[in-house]
Parts: structure tokens; C-alpha cells; sequence
């Protein structure tokens, strides 16, 4: 019995032994045995089918937020790229402000030199057009001169001055002793002229440039201040000029001038030149010293 049954069971493999070994391994859910190497396959086949839709409904999902965030991401770009651009652009302008600024606060230097140039040119243009203007003067007066001496070495004696037609002559260039009107007449004479005789104011004024000036007040009642010119008192108030013509109109007396007030007889006529002041006849003491002024008429 038990050989039977060992050669019924135990010299054959049970049918059961054969499904473990020939088919593999073996999973019982509920009352079945399922293969375990199928049950596998078939769970990673769903399962890569569950991380491929993931992964789709993901990269839907990213795409749709890259492009939900993409404009947004591209302006952010777009402005940091400006704003360099920008500060680039300001840096520049920066620049090219302070070379500007430098340029200008050298051309303001450079103005500034120039006008100073100009001012100093003005100034020494100034200079020379007074010197040429002075130049001109004493030209003028050289030519003048130059032509009062050819007609003084024509028609006035050695010493002698021509003037208004007429040639002069005054004592002081002589350097002698004061005279009396007398005296100083007869000088004159023994000189081939007269005391001088003033006929206008054109001789007036001439003779008022030709002689020297006496500056501030002189007191010409007193013996040497003064020029003997060619006229005296007659009888009664008329005066008379040498070559015996009579003094007409006011003449050219200095303001209370003929004066016949004091112990002394005035009654000669003289010249006291003053400056700024055209009227200077008046009356002295015939016998006081003084310089006198001889007239001859042309030849």
C-alpha cells in the first residue's frame, strides 16, 4: 500500500509540484492563483501609462503657464535690457555734459582774454589816436610856425614876430630894464616901429594868444605888472591912440577900468593879460616901469 503509494505519489511529481516549477511563481487572489511575472508587466504597463499622462497633463500644464508668464517674463527682460540701454545712454550724456561744460568754462576763459586783449588794445588804441591827434596839432603848428618865421625873415625885423599884418614886438624877449610909457614909446621908434595900436577884436584876440599870461588877480595900479601899449588920456575923457586916432566904442577895459581914482595921474594905457580873461586894458601911472609892446606895419 505504501509503495503503491509512494509510486502513485511520490515517484511522479504532483501536478501541483509541476505548476511551481514549470510556470514560475504564483499570486492567489481571492480563490485564484495568478502568475506573478503577468501581474507585473501588466502593473508597470499601467503604471508608465499613469507617468506618461502625468507627465502630459504636466507639460500641458507648464506650457500653458510659460505661455500665461511669457510676456510678462519677456517685458521684465525687455525693461532690464532698457534700463542698461538707459543708463548707458546717461553715462554717455554724463560724459559728453561735463567735456561740453569743460569746453564752455574754456571758451569763457578764452572770452574773457580776448576782451581783456580788446580793452587793452582799445586803450593803447586810444593812446596812439591821442598821440596822432598831438602829432597833428604840433604838425600844424610847425607848419605855422615855420611859416610865421619864413614871412618873419620877409617882413619883420630881426627879433620881431608877424601877426595880424602887422609885425611885433615884445620887450620881454629882450631881457632889458623896465621902462615908463615914455621911454618904452621911444624904444619903439629908435626899433623902427610905435607902441602898439589895437584897431579890433580880431588884433585883440591875437595879441591875447601871442603874449604870456599872468595867472590870478595883479594888482595894476602898482609899478610892473603890465604891458605899455600905444594910447593915452587927453584932454577931458578922450583917449587917443599914437598914430592920433581917437579910441571908439568900449574897447576891451578890464570891469571898473579907466580908473582916475588915487593920488597918481593914469593916464597911459597898458595891457595886464590874464588868463581866461579877453578884456585886460587899463589905465596906469604913465610914470610906473614896465614892459611894453612895439607894432610896425607891413613894408
Amino acid at each position: 500500500m505504501n509503495s503503491n503509494q509512494d509510486d502513485s505519489t511520490g515517484g511522479k511529481p504532483s501536478h501541483r509540484d509541476m505548476r511551481s516549477k514549470g510556470s514560475g511563481s504564483t499570486v492567489r487572489l481571492g480563490s485564484r492563483s495568478v502568475p506573478v511575472y503577468p501581474l507585473v508587466t501588466v502593473c508597470l504597463g499601467v503604471l508608465n501609462t499613469i507617468l506618461l499622462l502625468t507627465a502630459l497633463v504636466i507639460g500641458i500644464y507648464c506650457g500653458k503657464v510659460d505661455k500665461e508668464s511669457a510676456p510678462e517674463q519677456m517685458t521684465t527682460s525687455t525693461l532690464l535690457i532698457e534700463v542698461k540701454q538707459l543708463q548707458f545712454i546717461q553715462s554717455g550724456a554724463v560724459q559728453v555734459q561735463k567735456e561740453t561744460e569743460d569746453k564752455l568754462e574754456k571758451a569763457g576763459r578764452s572770452i574773457e582774454q580776448l576782451q581783456r586783449q580788446i580793452e587793452r588794445n582799445k586803450t593803447l588804441g586810444d593812446a596812439i589816436q591821442r598821440q596822432l591827434e598831438t602829432l597833428h596839432v604840433e604838425r600844424a603848428t610847425t607848419k605855422s610856425s615855420s611859416s610865421d618865421i619864413r614871412l618873419n625873415c620877409e617882413r619883420c625885423p630881426s627879433g620881431w614876430i608877424w601877426l595880424n599884418e602887422s609885425c611885433y614886438f615884445h620887450s620881454k624877449s629882450d631881457a632889458g630894464p623896465l621902462k615908463s610909457w615914455a621911454n618904452s614909446r621911444e624904444d619903439c621908434i629908435r626899433r623902427g616901429g610905435d607902441l602898439a595900436v589895437i584897431e579890433d577884436r580880431v588884433e585883440q584876440v591875437k595879441l591875447d594868444d601871442y603874449l604870456p599870461k599872468l595867472a590870478g588877480n595883479r594888482d595894476w595900479t602898482k609899478a610892473g605888472p603890465g604891458i605899455w601899449i600905444g594910447f593915452t588920456l587927453q584932454a577931458g575923457d578922450t583917449w587917443m591912440w599914437v598914430n592920433n586916432a581917437t579910441l571908439l566904442g568900449e574897447g576891451f577895459w578890464i570891469d571898473g577900468e579907466p580908473n582916475q581914482e588915487g593920488p597918481h595921474n593914469k593916464s597911459c594905457g597898458a595891457i595886464m593879460n590874464m588868463v581866461n580873461l579877453e578884456k585886460s586894458w587899463f589905465s596906469g601911472h604913465c610914470l610906473a616901469k614896465k614892459e611894453w609892446l612895439c607894432e610896425v606895419g607891413p613894408s
